[in-house]
């Protein structure tokens, strides 16, 4: 698994996605062919070198504000990510994440879960 393999170009994190997360039909847009195929950002990224689009000094620039103002929530999501990301580093911010969405009881938590996938907990 790549290092940065659960941060999306835009800044989702793809461990809290649940095609990613129980392997059903994405590998996270860095891995991914078929689902981003149409995705803008992951060639822009590419083509300058970054790892995420925060790093351009024209983010957000006017296809990603498109994005994160769409109405869906975890599109949303991702601009507030790319915030933190830009102001804590990526393997902090990772980290956060990854505590984020595993529950106590190792059962794992979904975006915007309050309950984790453990039935049981």
């Amino acid at each position: 698994m790549e290092k940065h393999e659960k941060l999306s170009y835009c800044g989702l994190y793809c461990g809290g996605c649940r095609n990613y997360k129980e392997n059903l039909n994405c590998k996270g847009c860095r891995n991914e062919k078929v689902l981003v195929s149409d995705c803008p950002t992951i060639e822009c990224c590419k083509s300058k070198g970054f790892l995420h689009c925060g790093e351009c000094e024209e983010f957000p620039c006017s296809e990603l504000k498109d994005f994160y103002n769409s109405g869906v929530k975890h599109h949303h999501l991702a601009y507030k990510n790319m915030l933190k990301v830009n102001e804590i580093g990526v393997e902090k911010w990772l980290s956060e994440q990854e505590a984020e969405h595993i529950c106590k009881c190792g059962g794992k938590k979904l975006w915007f879960s309050t309950k984790c996938s453990n039935k049981e907990c």
